[in-house]
């Protein structure tokens, strides 16, 4: 297929439309920059009182940790804390033997049922096979 020659006047090749783009950058970079001013600093009136409220709220959080700290200390020193704390433990080794053999009946039933599922899974697909090939038979008879 030949080249067709351009026309006199494309508008393409006989324009520059950098002004044009200059124009639309300009306003589209004005734009921005008042969004930008609008949502930090118009629409959010509040953000002094975060600030204030962070720096307090922060400050509150510092003398509570440390009063929680010594609250702690005190609670383990009490000597209820520690009959309960090796009632705990105590009942914890108890349970662990049960728990190990809780575990094992678990592990060993679910390998039978491993066992068990691989052979159902492979007759499933055997019979799934078969029924789909005696669906689609052509023969008279459809019979296997």
């Amino acid at each position: 297929m030949p080249e067709q020659p351009n026309p006199e006047q494309d508008p393409i090749t006989t324009k520059s439309y950098a002004a044009y783009y200059l124009v639309a950058m300009v306003i589209l970079m004005a734009t921005l920059f008042w969004a930008l001013w609008d949502e930090a600093w118009v629409q959010r009136p509040w953000k002094a009182f975060q600030e204030q409220w962070k720096d307090r709220y922060s400050a509150f959080l510092n003398t509570a940790r440390s009063k929680s700290a010594t609250s702690e200390t005190d609670v383990e020193k009490n000597p209820d804390y520690a009959a309960l704390k090796q009632a705990y433990d105590k009942t914890y080794q108890d349970s662990k033997a049960q728990a190990a053999e809780a575990r094992a009946a678990v592990d060993e039933v679910t390998a039978r049922l491993l066992a068990v599922q691989t052979v159902f899974t492979d007759r499933r697909a055997y019979v799934n096979a078969l029924s789909y090939e005696i669906e689609t038979s052509t023969s008279a008879s459809r019979c296997v």
